[in-house]
């Protein structure tokens, strides 16, 4: 009798809950076959590792600068009551809109390319550039930095500036002495912060962390490429053992 009419006789005799389950993995089995292929699991993962080393090397090292700038608090002396101040969003608008850019490239010499970060919890407003030469990413924000402030005292005396004089024309043409006391009394103040914008010690705005040059790139992250492709090239290995087992072993039952 073949071994394979033994086994079917054997199946018919012994009850279900006791026959072998030929479909079962064996861990110590596994093991012994993950050990015996341990030669391709380490050649794999060394190869997948080299490969994604002299990946990291070809690419060009990116760097980061940012600096911190903040809205200077209460920058024109006024009283609580008479205190008004743009929202850390609309000032984000203010700062970096196309005439601010524009005033800035021409104070600095050169154009103005940031990106900007709101943190609402500390109420500034973070600049930031990426690049390959850390030297030129210090110029670049410290022209942001060097100018903003100047640029948007520019930008909102020549606002308080074209407001007064159309207040000045109205109360030239009003006839009702409320109006023009009311309306007076709002000119004087407009008047007031017209004069602390021309002086040179007026702040709006503020540099909370000044920039620095960059020493260690953002990009790429060479540890988490060659981790990467030494773990995929482990995996596949053991991907590979455990699908050629299942094929032998399909074979052999």
């Amino acid at each position: 009798m073949s071994d394979k009419q033994q086994r079917v006789q054997h199946q018919h005799m012994t009850p279900a809950y006791l026959q072998p389950r030929y479909d079962e993995v064996d861990l110590r089995e596994l093991f012994t076959v993950l050990w015996q292929g341990k030669w391709l699991i380490i050649c794999s993962s060394l190869l997948f590792l080299l490969v994604a080393i002299a990946y990291t090397l070809s690419q060009s090292n990116v760097y980061r600068a940012q600096a911190v700038i903040a809205p200077v608090n209460n920058p024109f002396q006024l009283p609580i009551d008479q205190q008004s101040s743009l929202s850390i969003d609309e000032l984000e608008t203010e700062l970096f809109s196309q005439t601010m850019a524009d005033n800035m490239a021409e104070l600095a010499k050169r154009p103005i390319n940031v990106i900007t970060k709101i943190q609402r919890k500390q109420g500034t407003i973070q600049i930031s550039a990426e690049g390959k030469e850390p030297s030129e990413l210090l110029s670049r924000i410290k022209a942001v930095t060097e100018t903003i402030d100047s640029s948007y005292k520019s930008l909102i005396r020549q606002r308080t500036e074209q407001s007064l004089n159309i207040l000045n024309n109205e109360l030239n043409r009003l006839d009702s002495e409320v109006v023009r006391a009311s309306l007076g009394d709002y000119v004087a103040k407009q008047t007031y912060k017209l004069a602390m914008l021309n002086h040179p010690s007026t702040k709006l705005i503020q540099v909370v962390k000044p920039v620095s040059e960059p020493i260690s790139p953002i990009k790429p992250n060479r540890k988490l490429i060659a981790s990467m492709g030494f773990f995929i090239g482990f995996m596949l290995s053991i991907a590979t053992i455990l699908v050629r087992f299942a094929f032998k072993r399909k074979n052999i039952e």
